[in-house]
């Protein structure tokens, strides 16, 4: 309670009434993974300290919660989660998360949508530019609402990146709109709101785990599916074996290529200063070669 309380006054600007050193006591705040953490810093930048429970090149369909993650989650100012069952770890800490205080469930406001192969939510939301927004949006918001000081900084941010976001829409509405078909094949079933958002058709290999392989049969259907349609490639996640994606492609003579969910980034790519924006960017390209070519 004292850290929250000492946080609140550096965020209201009292800082005659903190001794200097407590200065750089910022909120703490834990999110399950980088898509939470890049959004949560364009709207908040500096003003407090993001914990990602995430490692670099993390799996979020594998991971589980350490012994260290509990306690830092325990000892958190806030919580931000995705939800949609994301995060599978959720339920053994939280009864009811949307309503339990310090934790934003931040993709409550987005329509979601569901594989009807597996009857289960598509929980990819941020593959969506502009679901991503609604996302900022949700955590703009939340963060206004528990340091009102801050919230035209936290506004003005916002608004910033809705711009950024915005503008890369629009790149991706003027390049399929040059589209010769609609249907792209992609090994995992990730980018059902990317597709919504364009009026495209994902035909995936497998539903919404990306380890999941293809039998006999499924695999036959795909080579069947691709040669009716003529798709000319075989998109797979970087994080993923591109096994099927190649035997598929040898069989029908396309070619491959990489759509990536942006889960977490690898260690190259933070070292390459890669984002969220800059990997839609490379997604858009690939996509435009599958329904242009």
């Amino acid at each position: 309670m004292k850290k929250i309380i000492l946080s609140l006054i550096v965020a209201l600007g009292l800082v005659g009434c903190v001794p200097s050193a407590q200065l750089t006591d910022k909120p703490t705040v834990v999110v399950s993974f980088y898509i939470l953490e890049e959004f949560t810093k364009r709207i908040v930048g500096d003003s407090v300290t993001i914990i990602n429970l995430m490692p670099n090149g993390g799996d979020a369909h594998d991971f589980e919660l350490s012994v260290t993650d509990r306690k830092t989650i325990e000892d958190a100012d806030h919580v931000l989660i995705l939800g949609n069952d994301f995060e599978h770890w959720v339920d053994d800490i939280y009864t009811d998360p949307l309503n339990t205080e310090r934790v934003l469930v931040v993709g409550q406001n987005v329509e979601t949508i569901s594989d009807p192969l597996v009857n289960q939510v598509d929980p990819h939301l941020w593959l969506s530019l502009r679901n991503a927004i609604t996302l900022m949006e949700t955590i703009k918001d939340y963060f206004s609402d528990a340091y009102p000081a801050l919230a035209d900084q936290f506004e003005t941010n916002f608004n910033a990146a809705k711009a950024a976001f915005e503008a890369l829409d629009q790149e991706y509405v003027s390049a399929l709109s040059q589209r010769v078909r609609d249907e792209f094949v992609t090994n995992h079933a990730a980018f059902g709101y990317l597709a919504k958002d364009y009026g495209l058709v994902m035909i995936p290999i497998m539903g919404l785990e990306p380890d999941a392989e293809p039998d006999a049969q499924t695999l036959a259907i795909m080579i069947d599916t691709v040669k009716v349609y003529g798709i000319p490639y075989i998109l797979y996640e970087d994080v993923t074996d591109s096994a099927v994606a190649e035997v598929i492609a040898e069989a029908t003579g396309a070619k491959t290529g990489i759509l990536q969910p942006i889960e977490s980034l690898t260690a190259q790519q933070v070292a390459d200063g890669e984002d969220y924006l800059s990997i839609m960017r490379q997604n858009l390209e690939w996509l435009t070669k599958a329904v242009t070519e």
